[in-house]
């Protein structure tokens, strides 16, 4: 090709630079790394906790080896602090109460008499005080017999969700075995293990944002700083926190994990 030719062929413009860039794989795909590090650092103060009930208790056989006469509540049942949950066999203690309550009635028979006898100086000081102790002594043993009688009909020491039942009616029980547990989560702690860099600004009753991925995007729910451990852990170099949350719907389960920004906490009033 002669250089005349050279010069008439129609001149192609380069690509533009930019249009380059948008195009290329290599921008789109460090475009795309670049927005993850900037939601990653978006995330670098959320922690992740786990939800405990407000109160949990395993409630126990108070007597030695007894049968169960009747469990009175399943599991899922809403119990009252108080209500009855199980009746184990009684009948000896029954027993022992009517036995008790004869004896006090023949001692208030026989120290009126003494006491009267001696008021007409025809008794002894000594027969009629004897007689008043004897009657003392048998009331002492029917509350102590009311007490064993009370004692084999378990009643829950808090309101809330029985979640484990462990005897069924006809069973044998040993003392301090268990029956039944219970939690109560009209009120819920959030368990955190944070980073000492928080140590110093943390303080309790302090407000913190707490989101659960289970209940809804978005979601938040308001809680106080209730606990602050006063030791860091030396094996993870963290501590230990809980924040307490209402929760009188039960929308928040035990078990259950929670997010919060101790971050924007702490810049939240």
């Amino acid at each position: 090709m002669t250089n005349d030719e050279m010069k008439l062929q129609p001149h192609t413009p380069l690509p533009r630079a930019h249009s380059l860039l948008r195009h290329s794989p290599f921008v789109i795909r460090h475009s795309s790394f670049a927005l993850a590090l900037l939601l990653t650092a978006a995330r670098a103060d959320e922690t992740q906790g786990l939800v405990l009930p407000f109160k949990k208790v395993s409630v126990a056989s108070p007597v030695l080896q007894e049968v169960v006469e009747a469990t009175l509540v399943e599991e899922g049942d809403t119990v009252t602090e108080g209500q009855v949950l199980v009746k184990l066999r009684s009948d000896r203690e029954k027993l022992e109460v009517e036995h008790a309550e004869k004896l006090i009635e023949q001692s208030q028979f026989t120290a009126r008499g003494l006491e009267a006898l001696f008021a007409e100086k025809m008794g002894s000081k000594d027969q009629a005080l004897k007689a008043k102790t004897e009657l003392e002594v048998a009331k002492i043993q029917r509350e102590l017999a009311l007490v064993r009688l009370q004692e084999k009909t378990v009643r829950s020491p808090l309101s809330g969700i029985v979640v484990k039942k462990y005897k069924e009616n006809g069973e044998s029980v040993d003392r301090v075995e268990k029956l039944v547990d219970i939690v109560n989560i009209d009120q819920v702690y959030v368990q955190f293990y944070l980073d000492p860099k928080f140590w110093t600004t943390l303080k309790l009753e302090q407000p913190v944002a707490v989101k659960f991925p289970g209940i809804g995007t978005g979601t938040e729910f308001r809680g106080k700083l209730s606990f602050i451990d006063p030791q860091i852990d030396a094996a993870s170099n963290l501590f230990r926190v809980k924040v307490l949350l209402d929760n009188k719907d039960h929308q928040i389960k035990a078990g259950m994990r929670g997010v919060a920004d101790f971050g924007r906490s702490l810049a939240t009033p």
